[in-house]
């Protein structure tokens, strides 16, 4: 229990060779040597049980255990992109922590001033464009929840249902519930965040979970590799599950990319299910100091809307992905998206780089998308007849995302 709470891990940084001063937050590789250990494979076991269900005592640990075999024993019903959603939960930040983003805006790669003029973060910003997400996917009969700390009082008061969660530390970026967690059955899956500004997020999402009554039942933490056991990077905003006539599941390679940690233990998993899931790497472009031309989620580059894929070319490697399996296997994205049966296409309008290609899709071609981009929308609408549900984000947005980065389905 000492070692998993505190394991012996070994940090190494990029600091050391990106030149420049005041950089945006960078992910640090981190290790851990088996020597170091007492035992790997009952600190493997210890620190995933633990991290999944906030286990601190050996007996915690034994019935969190147990718990989870009967979880993992059960079948499950694989939900792509595309399935209806019936539960989406969104988050509201604390008010006092996103008043620490303000002066140290690249600290948390975070835009001054949002696309409507107002200087960002602003929290009664934040409750606007949250609430108005919310009645947008309510109005489409789809069970909204808030999940939030001291600040959901307001939100209770608007009339909101609200999961109280315990938030422990500053997490101005909480407001964006897509990246600590994935929902492809109706057992939630916890991630493992690369920045250290984000980590905590996946115990809110945990807690969240739990009080609806969902237990997660996988994350993916520590691959071992010969003698280092290397931490996966893994973040929901960087996953797309696509079925087709297959299923397949992209994820992003870049600055806060998964990593082949995060690509091997994730794919063996699935397949420890019983699903037989191909997973796909984008490479993606990243930054040392321009954050803002950046992409460091899938997501924002990449939007899946059934019959359609909608990619932008100039900020993912368009042609090129790596197929993981027994082998790293360098495929052509065309000829894979021509075996799953679906087309893609590139929206070629001004708007904004972060919520061009960033909405919520609730199924039966209905996507809960960014005002904003008005002429990208009205192309989805006439050239592929979707139901698009407009809302204006400016603060999602200044944050570095967009519908679908501030929501979370899940299934119960």
């Amino acid at each position: 229990m000492r070692e998993a709470s505190d394991p012996p891990v070994i940090r190494r940084t990029l600091s050391q060779v990106f030149h420049g001063e005041n950089l945006p937050p960078q992910p640090p590789m981190e290790v851990i040597r088996v020597g170091d250990l007492r035992d790997a494979d009952l600190f493997l076991a210890v620190d995933l049980v633990a991290s999944l269900t906030g286990a601190s005592t050996p007996d915690e640990v034994k019935s969190g255990a147990e718990s989870l075999l009967r979880e993992l024993a059960r079948k499950v019903r694989l939900r792509a992109e595309d399935s209806e959603k019936t539960n989406v939960a969104l988050a509201l930040p604390e008010k006092k922590h996103l008043e620490e983003v303000k002066g140290r805006w690249t600290d948390w790669v975070w835009k001054r001033v949002a696309y409507d003029g107002n200087p960002a973060p602003d929290f009664d910003g934040w409750v606007r464009d949250l609430t108005a997400l919310a009645d947008a996917i309510r109005g489409e009969g789809v069970r909204v929840t808030f999940m939030a700390g001291e600040s959901g009082s307001v939100l209770e008061d608007m009339g909101y249902e609200v999961v109280r969660v315990d938030i422990e530390r500053a997490l101005p970026k909480l407001g964006y519930p897509r990246d600590p967690s994935v929902a492809w059955f109706e057992q939630p899956i916890l991630m493992n965040m690369a920045l250290d500004i984000r980590r905590g997020e996946e115990e809110v999402a945990r807690a969240f979970f739990q009080r609806e009554g969902l237990a997660p039942v996988f994350r993916p933490r520590w691959w071992r590799n010969g003698e280092v056991l290397v931490r996966a990077k893994a973040e929901g905003g960087n996953f797309i599950l696509v079925e087709g006539d297959k299923p397949a599941l992209f994820t992003g390679i870049g600055v806060r990319g998964s990593n082949v940690a995060a690509l091997k233990l994730i794919h063996d998993f699935l397949a420890s299910k019983g699903l037989d899931v191909e997973v796909y790497g984008v490479p993606l472009p990243g930054y040392i100091k321009d954050w803002r031309t950046g992409a460091v989620h899938l997501d924002v580059v990449m939007m899946h809307a059934g019959p359609v894929t909608f990619v932008s070319p100039g900020r993912m490697g368009f042609y090129s992905l790596v197929k993981y399996g027994d082998t790293l296997e360098i495929v052509e994205l065309g000829q894979v998206f021509r075996e799953l049966g679906i087309e893609v296409d590139e929206i070629t309008a001004e708007g904004s780089e972060i919520t061009m290609v960033n909405g919520l899709n609730l199924g039966n071609g209905k996507i809960v998308v960014d005002s904003f981009n008005r002429d990208a929308n009205r192309y989805l609408e006439r050239e592929w007849g979707l139901d698009l549900i407009e809302v204006s984000i400016p603060q999602i947005e200044a944050g570095g995302g967009g519908a679908r980065c501030a929501t979370r389905e899940f299934y119960k």
